[in-house]
């Protein structure tokens, strides 16, 4: 029963001599302790160094997680224990804790305790819990402890493996040891606890011997013999059927659990190897620590080996097959089904043991029968009882639409009849066959291209380069095709090789799959519902595809698969690693109708939209949003702040204003007076911009209209909001310069009013000198307050001889602006002309000219503005009425020439 795991590297690392590697439970991080002293923490998702710690400068023999208090313990040949957070890089504590070279640490599963053991052949127990005091001291042994490990099925108890040639069994309630096993011709180094039910210790010594013992019996059951030098690792794999051991030869090598086969042997030429250890979340990532280095690989797949069929699944663990009925699921019960989450007691049976370790199980299209497979045979069993039907050599088993399935082995590829398992056709490939998918097609995968095959006559429909990660078949002959970093979605058009028989060129119908479009993104798994296309990514994402465009479907808190959907519970099963069952709703009449949305048959969707339960809507809504069906989605969504939004896209300026009215919403009451002045509703958009208060889009609007006294008003209310630079812009466009002043003033912005002042006020000059003078003063600003001077005390000098005539302009300026108000703004242009008169100059050649005589008004003010005609768009829609008529009579007399 060969294993045959797919190991790939994910991480090698050159360094000093590594004594210490350990996986992060929840992190994809390695912890490695060198022989410098040094601690470092890997990132081997990304191969990037995480964090050093500058722990010792003497050899770090361990470093270990305590992952519930964020830390890191460590021990070195100072006699030392660091512990650090892994966070923080605070070090939390440090002491001495052995009279010799302390070699390795093991921290309690769940209690707060950790073990240190050390040459001088003691084993103390530390609480951490409790300022990291003594709890216990272990002895017994006569030789270094090398290494230990906690029970599994019982933490109470642990294991420690020592150079005086034994493995001694404890309980941390007792100092003594509880019996010994003792075999081993030389010091032992390692030891390690079986994972399931067997209560079996796993030790690896310098005799180069690998021990299985069974501690009912305290007898060795097994022993394995392949290293050349000293054993320095041996450990059970939680999950897999291997063993794992690692020596000073360089070697790290799998056995089979079951038979003591060796499976596989690893070398990534680090020289010795120190320190093996395994990920404990079921990921399968292996960290290796060497003389010169580190490497991280990952022993199989992540993805669990399951298929489903008319609700119905199985799936494998280990060599153990299981099935559930996941009809039996009562989704009416929501305590028990909710969105996302792992369903309760889902009710699985045992089926029976495989003969031999399965990589692949999928069902026959009719659900009766199911084939298990690995790289190098297969098998295939009745679902209901799982008798074996047949067995044969080969891998990769896949089956057609009909239920014929085909296998590959080495460069020939054979396909056999579903009914009868009689072989239909073989053939060779002069490439290596790295894969195969079933379907309408069946797909021959190499590294770089696939090749479609007819699986009546195995001839060639099309050869695609790319290199295929994953593929999916729909029911309606669409087919994904998934690389590392995007897919593709081609359209099977079966009537195009339906004489492909008659073809004797066998160099394909490219045609027969077409292109439909492709999207970038990764994904781990997928199916096809009606025209939708739904699959995850790395990051627990759960998004669809239909026509194009990528859609979010649900985000999920870790990875997970799609495992099938059930349409009578319209339901869409999801898997993790861990064999977990979650669900999310999806009726099919949702996706029904997005379907055909997509395939452009807008009537039968309308139809069918009336069947869909109103809470799907708004997701539908959006849907139709993204596919710029705006005016669709506005007639189906229930959510009023995108009903909202999309109204004001399609320009619905009383639907928009409906909504903005009955939530009062300060922004959607702005947008709904943007899209009113937009369209020229002035009065709505003046009505919206006043609940809104938005003084800014009210100040363009009564600016544009000349609307004087709701400026006014308008300038009291940005006064009392303290806006005071639009109440600054209002005054100032009204003319109100001293209320100008004043904003400036309330504002604190007094020197800037002096100025002001100085050039359109001067009779307030003198006062908001005084003012300015006043505030430099409380300021601390005395020096700068006496270089300032009132231009008003040397009014009669020389100097300032100008400010007699400003100040008769200033009143004469504010006497024509009060006679003026009611100049409309259509005049202003003639009224700019006046404004515009040099006044200063005439004044300052005759002082004593007499400007009351003087009047800025324009003469024949017209009653109506000559710009604007209010009935001009009833004047040419009777223009173009009375065009109309016309053409119709011009049109009639042509016909009756035309009998005539």
């Amino acid at each position: 029963m060969p294993l045959k795991f797919e190991i790939k590297k994910k991480m090698k690392t050159r360094s000093e001599r590594v004594k210490c590697v350990e996986l992060h439970p929840e992190l994809p991080w390695a912890l490695v302790s060198l022989y410098s002293g040094n601690i470092t923490i890997y990132d081997y998702s990304n191969e990037t160094t995480v964090k050093t710690f500058e722990n010792s400068v003497t050899p770090t023999r361990a470093a270990k997680f305590i992952v519930r208090k964020q830390w890191i313990v460590a021990c070195s040949d100072d006699l030392c224990v660091r512990v650090y957070n892994y966070n923080t890089m605070e070090k939390i504590k440090s002491w001495e804790a052995h009279s010799d070279y302390i070699r390795t640490i093991e921290v309690h599963p769940s209690e707060p305790y950790f073990l240190t053991s050390s040459d001088d052949a003691t084993i103390k127990m530390w609480d951490f819990e409790k300022g990291f005091s003594l709890a216990r001291t272990f002895e017994g042994h006569t030789h270094y402890v090398m290494k230990m490990c906690f029970n599994p099925r019982d933490t109470n108890l642990f294991a420690s493996a020592s150079l005086d040639k034994t493995i001694k069994v404890w309980s941390i309630l007792s100092k003594s040891p509880n019996f010994s096993l003792v075999g081993h011709e030389q010091g032992v180094n390692s030891v390690d606890y079986h994972r399931g039910e067997h209560n079996y210790v796993i030790s690896g010594g310098d005799d180069r011997l690998v021990k299985i013992w069974d501690c009912s019996t305290k007898q060795c059951i097994h022993t394995i013999e392949g290293h050349s030098q000293n054993i320095s690792v041996a450990l059970f794999h939680p999950e897999l059927p291997i063993i794992i051991t690692g020596s000073e030869d360089g070697f790290v090598k799998l056995w089979h659990s079951q038979t003591y086969r060796l499976e596989t042997s690893l070398n990534y030429n680090l020289d010795r190897v120190w320190s093996v250890d395994i990920c404990k979340d079921s990921s399968n990532m292996l960290a290796i620590g060497c003389d010169e280095g580190s490497v991280i690989v990952k022993i199989g797949s992540d993805e669990p080996v399951v298929s489903i069929n008319n609700g119905k699944i199985i799936y494998a663990k280990n060599l153990e097959l299981f099935t559930a009925n996941l009809k039996s699921v009562n989704t009416a019960d929501k305590d028990a089904v909710v969105e996302g989450e792992n369903i309760p007691n889902i009710n699985s049976k045992d089926l029976g043991t495989a003969d031999f370790y399965p990589t692949g199980l999928r069902h026959a299209p009719n659900g009766h029968s199911f084939a298990i497979f690995n790289d190098t045979e297969y098998s295939i069993y009745r679902s209901n009882n799982f008798k074996s039907i047949v067995h044969g050599n080969g891998s990769d088993l896949v089956f057609n639409t009909n239920g014929d399935y085909a296998v590959k082995e080495n460069f020939q590829v054979k396909a056999f009849d579903g009914s009868s398992n009689q072989q239909i056709f073989e053939f060779s490939t002069d490439y290596i066959v790295e894969g195969l998918y079933g379907g309408p097609l069946l797909g021959v995968k190499s590294s770089d291209f696939i090749i479609f095959y007819d699986w009546t006559t195995a001839k060639i429909v099309r050869k695609i380069e790319l290199s295929l990660k994953k593929l999916y078949w729909s029911q309606n002959d669409f087919v994904t095709l998934a690389s590392a970093d995007e897919f593709y979605v081609l359209q099977f058009k079966k009537e195009l090789i339906a004489d492909i028989a008659e073809d004797e060129s066998n160099e394909g119908i490219d045609e027969a799959l077409e292109m439909v479009y492709e999207i970038s993104e990764s994904i781990n798994s997928g199916i096809w519902i009606e025209s939708l296309f739904f699959f995850t990514n790395g990051t627990g994402k759960i998004s669809y595809s239909l026509a194009g465009k990528q859609f979010t479907f649900q985000h999920t808190d870790k990875k997970k698969f799609i495992l099938g959907h059930i349409p009578t519970q319209d339901r869409l099963y999801m898997l993790d690693k861990f064999f977990n069952i979650s669900s999310f709703d999806l009726p099919v009449k949702v996706a029904k109708y997005q379907s055909l949305i997509g395939d452009e048959q807008y009537d039968q969707a309308a139809e069918l939209i009336k069947q869909i339960d109103l809470k799907y809507y708004d997701k539908l809504a959006k849907f139709l949003d993204q596919l710029d069906k705006k005016e669709m989605a506005f007639n189906i969504a229930q959510d009023p702040e995108h009903k909202f939004e999309l109204a004001l896209l399609l320009g619905k300026l009383n639907e928009a204003n409906l909504i903005a009215q009955e939530t009062q919403s300060p922004s959607q009451l702005k947008q709904v007076g943007d899209l009113a002045l937009f369209q020229g509703d002035l009065t709505r958009a003046i009505n919206c911009f006043k609940q809104s208060e938005d003084i800014n889009s009210l100040l363009l609007i009564y600016t544009s209209l000349g609307l004087r006294e709701e400026l006014e008003e308008l300038g009291k209310k940005a006064v009392e909001q303290k806006r005071m630079n639009v109440a600054f812009q209002i005054y100032f466009s009204l003319a109100d310069l001293d209320k100008c002043i004043d904003v400036l003033v309330k504002s604190g912005r007094i020197s800037e009013a002096a100025m002001f002042a100085k050039t359109y006020c001067p009779s307030r000059i003198s006062e908001l000198t005084k003012l300015w003078k006043e505030d430099l003063i409380k300021t601390h600003h005395q020096f700068t307050a006496q270089k300032i001077a009132d231009p008003m005390d040397y009014i009669e000098d020389d100097s300032f001889s100008d400010l007699k005539i400003l100040l008769k302009l200033e009143q004469f300026y504010k006497d024509q602006r009060e006679k003026n108000k009611d100049i409309p703004s259509y005049s202003f242009d003639i009224y700019e002309q006046r404004l515009n008169v040099d006044l200063f100059s005439a004044l300052k050649q005759d002082p004593n000219r007499n400007l009351a005589a003087v009047s800025l008004r324009p003469p024949n003010i017209p009653a109506e503005n000559p710009y604007f005609n209010p009935n001009q768009e009833e004047e040419e829609e009777e223009e173009e009425e009375e065009e109309e008529a016309q053409e119709g009579e011009e049109e009639e007399e042509e016909e009756v020439e035309d009998e005539n």
